[in-house]
């Protein structure tokens, strides 16, 4: 009988996660995600056909990480609000893993970067129902810059927020300072 494997997918997935998160690409390799997982490299490459393989696996586990971190609305007033913050706190919180997703050139960050914006225009489309499909893209382009580009600043430690409250009370300042310049 054959023995079976102990090291499975989602093991690999959440080692890759985790190395991402201390490390970001710096020492992203199969070596350094076996460490982790304390095993060789042999389980990596029977799930894997190469590292390219496991970027693309890796891609959609962090998609759904921030499904459920960032993305998700938990009966808010104002989810708009509270995504732009999730995605701040997520910066300030998280700053090398942030980094290594939607800074490096490494990684898929093009993907990421289009499937934020795609979780955003949803939660703009679910509460002003009645804009146009253009007046949404119009709000996003100026919108969505302004919110990545704090969160960029988080996470490089150029601007520093105390609380969640600070953060709250900046998403809903550049949320207003783009829809009074809406035309």
């Amino acid at each position: 009988m054959p023995r079976q494997r102990t090291i499975l997918r989602e093991n690999i997935l959440g080692a890759s996660m985790e190395l991402l998160r201390t490390s970001g690409f710096n020492q992203f390799t199969a070596r350094q995600i076996a460490i982790k997982m304390n095993s060789s490299t042999q389980p990596i490459y029977k799930e894997f056909k190469n590292m390219e393989d496991l970027k693309i696996g890796l891609l959609d586990y962090i998609k759904q990480y921030l499904i459920e971190q960032v993305f998700s609305v938990h009966e808010s007033q104002d989810p708009l609000v509270e995504v732009c913050k999730n995605y701040i706190l997520f910066a300030k919180n998280e700053p090398t893993f942030f980094s290594a997703i939607y800074m490096d050139r490494e990684f898929e960050a093009v993907q990421l970067h289009d499937f934020a914006y795609e979780n955003v225009k949803a939660i703009i489309e679910r509460e002003e129902g009645t804009r146009s499909e253009s007046s949404i893209n119009n709000y996003l382009d100026r919108l969505w810059p302004a919110i990545y580009g704090v969160a960029m600043l988080v996470a490089q430690g150029k601007i520093v927020y105390e609380n969640e409250t600070e953060i709250s009370q900046k998403a809903a300042d550049i949320i207003q300072a783009v829809k009074e310049t809406q035309h």
